[in-house]
């Protein structure tokens, strides 16, 4: 089930020099999930700030995170375990 969340959260992503970056774990209510795959990536402006969002997923949940390039904070947008009910 889709779960909107909307909190701050920690991340651990890698940056490559092609200025591309990549979230590893990310940390969040006392439990660490490790990203295996990155499904999509779209990024949006918002006023003179890009905002990054990443669709990843544990293998078991999806996460869609989004990276402020202002202030470099993350925030865990939506959680989704497959289920529909």
């Amino acid at each position: 089930m889709l779960q909107k969340i909307n909190e701050q959260i920690a991340v651990i992503a890698r940056f490559f020099p092609s200025h591309k970056v990549f979230p590893v774990k990310i940390y969040w209510r006392n439990q660490e999930y490790r990203i295996n795959r990155l499904a999509y990536y779209h990024q949006y402006h918002q006023g003179k700030t890009i905002q990054h969002i990443f669709h990843v997923t544990d293998g078991n949940l999806d996460f869609r995170l989004r990276l402020n390039s202002d202030d470099l904070s993350w925030t865990l947008e939506e959680v989704d375990d497959g289920n529909t009910d």
